[in-house]
């Protein structure tokens, strides 16, 4: 079973090896060592054998309240081979919960109404459809107390 996690600069060999698991342009060397140096950014990951298998990645945003910060997660991704064995669930349940230790109140993200797949993870770990463009996406909010 891979192991969760944040993704920190150190790791930035293992996340330009991921154009090899994913798909080829999904990071540039300059852009991945900027991302992963910006402790906004996040790249969550699955990692199996020193290699990442799945991730979502995205940005912290402040709040002008004290109820914490919130998590705009940009993708969400596992490798094809890595494919329905709960991969995408256990990532998205260990990422709640580094939430819940670094204090983001909530997470949110955007799936295209037609990938199947990712609307029925969402709406089975509890994503709350909180707006539905009645056009190509769907927006899944999770609360993480």
């Amino acid at each position: 079973m891979p192991i969760f996690r944040q993704l920190v600069p150190a790791d930035l060999p293992m996340v330009l090896e991921m154009n090899a698991s994913f798909r080829e342009g999904l990071v540039t060397p300059e852009n991945a060592a900027a991302f992963l140096a910006d402790p906004r950014n996040w790249l969550f990951a699955a990692v199996e054998e020193g290699r990442v298998i799945g991730f979502a990645y995205g940005y912290e945003l402040p709040r002008l309240n004290n109820i914490g910060h919130m998590l705009y997660i940009h993708e969400v991704a596992v490798a094809e081979p890595f494919q329905r064995r709960g991969i995408g669930t256990a990532m998205m349940t260990a990422l709640r919960q580094v939430c819940r230790e670094k204090g983001i109140c909530r997470y949110f993200l955007f799936t295209d109404q037609a990938n199947v797949a990712a609307n029925a993870l969402y709406r089975k770990l509890g994503g709350e459809v909180s707006y539905n463009s009645h056009g190509r996406d769907t927006c899944y909010f999770f609360q993480t107390p």
